[in-house]
């Protein structure tokens, strides 16, 4: 076995291969700022419109702050979202201004029925989010599960369906603020070499989108150019298995991230842009995580 062909199994040999790898992900970008945090985010159509009734949508976990596993959905695939451990805490919830209001199907005699919460819940939810110019309240997991044990919501339950589709969910993943530790939960490679997905795993493997096979193309970990290759498919090949890059060109819910104070620094699609993973750089304000 040639060097070129051995798996890189050293640390200080995997360490530099990131490097270098994100290092063309971001377009030779300067090292990231020392003063700066970063963070990683993800959000699907599915994860808004299955979300609730959920174990984990407790008081006590979406208040925590330690970092914890969910429960995978869909069973193991590549690339899947539910490898990573998250921090609730730190999660984002999008509150729909009708919802917030009563008007429209939430309004008495609508399809969905009464509001799962009364005026006085959402008078103390408006008081913990920022409230954007559409009247839509965003607010971090920390100030929902003690507002949710206050108002006795228990999103646990059948009543809690009815959220479904009026409340955006991203989760934000459990990283140590850093940006080489987001862009390895991003690229899905915080677990190590022997984690890569092999391009043999997917059916329609192919190659990565221009110009990112020519780029990569000088990794020289050939697992990892591999891996990437996968997450730097064109729209169309991610449709079915992969991802798509945007770099910093487009990230589907960059509204909710920008009314927070984060700004893009990578991101990627999936699915018919279902799906999609946001590197951040997080807000400077004090007590920003």
């Amino acid at each position: 076995m040639t060097p070129e062909t051995a798996p890189a199994t050293d640390l200080d040999g995997w360490d530099a291969a990131l490097a270098g790898a994100f290092a063309i992900l971001l377009g030779g970008e300067p090292a990231a700022d020392p003063a700066a945090g970063y963070g990683v985010y993800y959000a699907s159509d599915s994860l808004d419109e299955f979300l609730f009734p959920n174990p984990w949508a407790t008081p006590d976990a979406l208040s925590g702050r330690e970092p914890r596993h969910l429960p995978d959905p869909d069973g193991a695939y590549p690339f899947s979202p539910w490898t990573w451990r998250f921090d609730l805490g730190g999660s984002l919830f999008r509150f729909d201004a009708d919802l917030l209001t009563g008007k429209g199907p939430w309004g008495d005699g609508g399809h969905k029925g009464p509001r799962p919460f009364d005026d006085t819940f959402v008078s103390d939810l408006r008081a913990v989010s920022t409230v954007d110019e559409s009247g839509e309240a965003l607010v971090r997991g920390t100030e929902l599960g003690p507002l949710l044990g206050r108002h006795g919501v228990d999103l646990t339950t059948g009543e809690s369906t009815k959220l479904n589709g009026w409340l955006t969910v991203l989760l934000r993943v459990a990283t140590d603020g850093t940006l080489a530790d987001a862009m390895r939960a991003a690229t899905f490679t915080e677990r190590g070499p022997e984690h890569l997905v092999s391009i043999h795993d997917l059916s329609g493997a192919g190659c990565a989108d221009e110009p990112w096979e020519d780029r990569l193309g000088v990794v020289a970990h050939p697992t990892l150019r591999d891996h990437l290759r996968m997450l730097c498919r064109t729209e169309e090949a991610a449709r079915s298995e992969g991802g798509f890059y945007y770099g910093t060109d487009h990230w589907p819910w960059s509204d909710v991230l920008e009314a927070v104070g984060c700004s893009l620094v990578a991101g990627w699609g999936f699915g018919e842009s279902q799906a999609g993973t946001a590197v951040v750089r997080l807000p400077d304000a004090p007590g920003a995580r």
